[in-house]
């Protein structure tokens, strides 16, 4: 016997023997159904996009660097272009992938609240705003303090003034500049020629941030400035890893789905009809 189809509410099936074909009126079997609540988790596919941009980032500033630059006239100007696009976006998507973890690290694990730390490690600052409102760097620096069991000061995870963490506030401080979207004056030297084809000089350190030597104008990013990003959010995530006890390598592929509401038999009730009435069955919950 095979079962060729089955069609509409009042489904028919088609059944075949041998040459003969019945065709057999059956009532629709509903499954029953279940309300949940889809938990996504945004840093997975920040760092998905950041590992992209990064490796489509190299692969262009491998490109641009093998052009002939004596004449400057046949350089690939979409290459260079391209390859900037895909490293701005390598830099944006390796900080949003650390706050994303923050964040949801902080809303999984988090077992202690503001008011169970020690009053004479916050500023005033922290004091004030309740943690996720918090810093970007300063929500790193207390992450393992808040979520491991034994209460232990950030001090012993991070240090303030190590060159990652150093690297880390710049990092964001550059990333706010970018989101904010204002132009940046620099200064340039000119090296006049006579045949009009100048040169052009903007190597003044105040044209660059101080610690990681990225360019302030933005524009100018390249492969060099997403690698500084790329390194120092694997920096980051990774320490988060090994500090925090009970993060474990499956919490970077797992959904996070939990069941709201028992399981419904009710007969005849359609997708539409559930939407529409969610809050009935699960209001108790």
């Amino acid at each position: 016997m095979m079962v060729n189809e089955w069609a509409g509410p009042q489904q028919a099936m088609v059944i075949s023997l041998g040459r003969v074909q019945l065709f057999i009126l059956i009532r629709d079997v509903r499954m029953p159904w279940q309300f949940g609540i889809y938990n996504r988790r945004p840093f997975q596919s920040l760092l998905y996009s950041m590992d992209y941009y990064y490796r489509e980032a190299e692969r262009l500033y491998k490109e641009v660097k093998s052009q002939d630059t004596t004449d400057w006239t046949n350089l690939d100007q979409n290459l260079w272009m391209r390859e900037k696009a895909a490293s701005r976006a390598s830099f944006l998507m390796g900080i949003a992938s650390i706050e994303a973890f923050a964040n949801n690290i902080l809303l999984d694990f988090s077992i202690r609240k503001k008011e169970d730390l020690p009053n004479d490690i916050l500023n005033k600052s922290q004091k004030e705003r309740p943690i996720d409102r918090w810093r970007l760097a300063d929500k790193v620096y207390f992450l393992p303090t808040l979520c491991n069991k034994e209460l232990t000061p950030p001090e012993n995870y991070f240090k303030k003034d190590s060159e990652p963490f150093t690297i880390f506030k710049e990092l964001i401080g550059i990333r706010n500049g970018i989101m904010h979207g204002r132009p940046y004056p620099f200064r340039v030297l000119f090296e006049l020629r006579s045949n009009k084809q100048h040169l052009v000089y903007d190597d003044f350190d105040d044209n660059f941030w101080p610690i990681t030597h990225i360019p302030r104008d933005f524009t100018s990013f390249n492969f060099e400035c997403a690698k500084i990003a790329y390194e120092n959010a694997k920096w980051v995530i990774d320490s988060l890893r090994d500090f925090i006890e009970k993060l474990e390598n499956v919490y970077f592929r797992e959904e996070n789905i939990k069941l709201i509401s028992p399981i419904i038999q009710e007969d005849g009730l359609t997708k539409t009809e559930l939407i529409r009435n969610y809050k009935k069955y699960i209001s108790h919950l």
